[in-house]
């Protein structure tokens, strides 16, 4: 991503918010299994919202650190297993959620047969497309969800 680039690591941009904000980022805010229920919400209305039929994806939601650290990004679908993976390791619920609704848009696209190799890259019509709708999914959740927002 762009922003890592500009501040040279994902670890320097935590820096950065650590010290503007003089608190430790962390996901603890809400705990980890009022936090998983939430997301087996959220997947559920997004198939309610998208129609996954009787397919839905399998999601991985990962607390490890390093892992974080060793990704360019926080999510990806992995088309070949049908499998999405976010990182939540030192991350607020809403991102967290943003960054699922992307990767569950991607996994529809699939579905809809509008994935290509390089659907993924920046400015492509499926990767424009998944930013687009995962912000629109968001915004509605987060209205009646406000807990999202910890």
């Amino acid at each position: 991503m762009r922003i890592f680039h500009l501040y040279g690591s994902k670890e320097r941009l935590f820096e950065m918010f650590e010290r503007v904000n003089r608190i430790k980022l962390n996901e603890e805010i809400l705990p980890e299994k009022n936090r998983e229920a939430v997301i087996d919400e959220f997947v559920n209305y997004v198939d309610e919202k998208l129609d996954f039929g009787n397919d839905k994806p399998d999601v991985i939601v990962s607390y490890d650190e390093n892992e974080a650290k060793g990704m360019t990004s926080f999510g990806k679908y992995t088309p070949s297993d049908g499998q999405i993976r976010v990182v939540a390791a030192k991350r607020n619920l809403a991102d967290i959620l943003r960054t699922l609704a992307h990767e569950l848009v991607h996994y529809k696209q699939n579905q809809d047969g509008k994935l290509e190799p390089h659907s993924g890259d920046d400015g492509t019509e499926q990767e424009n497309e998944a930013n687009s709708i995962a912000g629109v999914l968001m915004r509605e959740f987060g209205k009646k969800n406000p807990i999202i927002f910890e």
